[in-house]
């Protein structure tokens, strides 16, 4: 029996070997595909492999079903090899975690890297949510959602959208950051090529590295040509961190691109009631799409942490499947806080969306005379603007703002590359007189570089 654990010990050492090797060897097939821009997964190349293996499998005697589960591991590892690791949820979560523990440390800290909207929840959603809790909504709810959300939602959705939604078409999702990893999960696999438009979310590029997803960048709509072939885009609009909307040629040109391959178009409206401009809804162009909501940003409710997705009833039924096997269900008390702050959506928004504006106006005041060129602003809670200072950096000089002015932004570099950028959240608690120390702490970087 000694001499046989020697042998499997031999053998398995063996093998970690040439797993090395083959790792090594797809790292530099990865690096000549970046090179060329040719795509990470090739399913021609795989059915090549899977043939060969299952010949040589029945040859040796191994059953298909370890042969396949061989050949599935060794695939997704070539797969995790070609596709950039490490990513997080972005720079400004680093800047973010600093500040808190400032914050700790007995040091005001004025917030303009996170997008926390200055106002705070509906009362009729803290009402709604005490009503539940009073009522004993405290226990597991289906993976679906509750009636009163789902009809609250579709309503919702339909009068803001211009188009018809039925309640079993939403679905409740603890945040809409869980609902887009929910729908990658569900319909991509690894390998699987998934566009995005730069400037972007950080946690776009995070979610995709961590699912094993290759990354296509396209830095504006002229550039959706880009995108034939993607299995999904991810499409914000209003978009963080520019604000810019998608018109409605644009989403036309677009939609033309995502049939040819019948991808799926997964639009992120997070900021979709934040807009000074009119907002086209992506679904209503492009059938085979998937709208991801959030009570966040409109409604204040960045910590109850609930969003919703709506689509065709085929995909949420899926959508359902995955909720189950992982969180089970939203809160029922919190489902009842999300109902009730969007059945007062109508009044709720208009107020907001003035408030909007005039944080809007105190920044552009604030930020007067300081080296910044500001773009157009479309929507949501930012500002985007180049920092019009020789070799710009926008980490270093995020650090500096935050040891020296107590003043948290985001960098830009973490938004793809713009090192000579910065986000600003203009619509925070923190603006007055947060945008001025900015304004002075810019000024100062600029006289000492």
């Amino acid at each position: 029996m000694e001499e046989l654990r020697s042998r499997i010990k031999a053998i398995t050492l063996r093998i970690i070997e040439l797993y090395e090797e083959r790792i090594s060897l797809a790292e530099k097939i990865s690096s000549i595909k970046a090179r060329e821009n040719i795509p990470v997964r090739n399913e021609e190349v795989e059915k090549g492999i899977w043939h060969d293996m299952k010949g040589k499998c029945a040859k040796v005697g191994l059953n298909e079903w370890n042969c396949r589960r061989v050949f599935n591991f060794l695939i997704s590892s070539s797969l995790r090899a070609q596709i950039p690791k490490n990513v997080g949820a972005g720079p400004h979560i680093e800047i973010f975690r600093k500040a808190k523990e400032m914050e700790r440390e007995g040091k005001k800290i004025y917030h303009l890297e996170v997008g926390e909207p200055p106002w705070s929840p509906p009362p009729e959603s803290i009402d709604s949510m005490l009503e539940a809790l009073n009522e004993g909504k405290t226990r597991y709810g289906i993976s679906s959602g509750n009636e009163r959300f789902r009809k609250a939602a579709s309503e919702w959705v339909s009068r803001r959208d211009e188009i018809q939604i039925s309640p079993d078409q939403i679905l409740p999702t603890p945040s809409s950051k869980y609902a887009i990893f929910s729908i990658l999960s569900t319909f991509l696999y690894p390998g699987d090529r998934i566009g995005i438009m730069l400037p972007a979310w950080p946690t776009y590029k995070g979610m995709a590295a961590n699912l094993s997803l290759e990354l296509v960048e396209i830095r504006s709509p002229e550039e959706v040509d880009k995108l034939r072939g993607v299995s999904a885009f991810i499409l914000c609009s209003p978009n963080n961190p520019d604000g810019k909307v998608w018109s409605d040629k644009e989403l036309e040109k677009l939609a033309e691109v995502l049939r040819e391959s019948d991808s799926i178009l997964i639009s992120d409206d997070a900021y979709a009631e934040l807009s000074f401009v009119r907002r086209r809804a992506p679904p209503s162009i492009y059938e085979n799409s998937l709208s991801v909501g959030s009570l966040s940003k409109a409604f204040g409710m960045t910590g109850f942490r609930v969003g919703y997705i709506y689509g065709s009833k085929e995909k949420i039924n899926k959508l359902v499947k995955f909720i189950g096997l992982t969180i089970t269900n939203v809160p029922e008390f919190i489902q009842e806080a999300a109902a009730g702050a969007l059945e007062v959506g109508d009044k709720w928004v208009g107020k907001v969306r003035k408030e909007l504006h005039s944080y809007l106006i105190l920044a552009m005041n604030s930020l007067s005379g300081a080296p910044l060129e500001i773009g157009r602003i479309d929507g949501g809670l930012y500002l985007f603007p180049r920092v019009k200072i020789d070799e710009f950096d926008s980490m270093k000089f995020s650090n500096y703002a935050l040891r020296k002015k107590g003043i948290a932004v985001a960098p830009g570099i973490g938004f793809g590359p713009y090192p000579d950028r910065i986000r600003i959240t203009f619509a925070s608690l923190y603006a007055n007189p947060g945008l001025d120390l900015l304004r002075e702490a810019l000024m100062e970087w600029k006289y000492s570089s």
